[in-house]
């Protein structure tokens, strides 16, 4: 557990780039302090900060060694949905989150619609899903991506398209807006070797400029490898 520990440290640390980018959606919805759950908390790195900021914070996460690690932080941490409504029956939340997890869920609409049940009044849901239309595929047609991508584990591939038709069916406003994750650096390594890794690999000969005018250009035309539900 000691070394599972310093794993989930390290992961922690690293994943605060992605934090910050997730942020930009999450403000609006954090002006005041606010009862927050996200599913999936993994490591916890979402939350921590929001705690820090006064937010009162919430996880579920199946996985033993995660769950352990966000109780040892002095947040709570559940092992699932029901279990969750088992210890707290009454529990509200002004915002639940979940990253990269609708596309593992059997029946989605049935998932969105437990988590709606779950919203104080006025409250939002916000999630990321990868975009069917990632450029490794709909722009640059990688063999090696496509192997990569497409997973046994992932029951559902969201569009833009197909997420509306599932947000429609829950009848409550929504947005669907865009995102890209991965750099011209990454896309440059896929393009020559065939693997992933090259995140930010060519960016101080690029500038970043021009890694976040590729990333912005993606976003526009729709062929970025990132959607987020609202």
């Amino acid at each position: 557990i000691v070394i599972g520990w310093l794993y989930v440290t390290i992961l922690v640390a690293a994943n605060e780039p992605t934090r910050v980018r997730r942020m930009k959606y999450l403000a609006p919805y954090l002006s005041k302090p606010a009862d927050v759950l996200e599913v999936g908390c993994s490591s916890g790195f979402m939350l921590y900060p929001l705690a820090a900021a006064g937010h009162r914070c919430t996880g579920v996460e199946p996985s033993g060694v995660f769950s352990e690690f966000v109780n040892e932080r002095g947040l709570t941490a559940y092992q699932s949905l029901d279990q969750l409504r088992q210890n707290a029956p009454d529990a509200r939340f002004d915002l639940i989150l979940h990253f990269f997890v609708l596309e593992h869920i059997a029946n989605p609409a049935t998932f969105l619609a437990e988590l709606l049940l779950l919203l104080k009044p006025g409250g939002k849901i916000v999630f990321e899903i990868p975009n069917a239309a990632d450029p490794l595929y709909s722009v640059y047609d990688i063999p090696a991506f496509e192997r990569f991508y497409w997973s046994v584990a992932h029951p559902w591939y969201f569009s833009e398209s197909s997420l509306h038709f599932l947000l429609k069916q829950l009848g409550h406003s929504y947005e669907v807006l865009r995102d890209q994750r991965y750099d011209l650096s990454n896309h440059m390594v896929w393009a020559r070797d065939g693997r992933p890794g090259g995140m930010g690999r060519f960016t101080a000969q690029l500038g970043g400029a021009l890694e976040e005018a590729y990333k912005q250009a993606l976003i526009r035309v729709g062929k970025c490898d990132t959607l987020v539900g609202i």
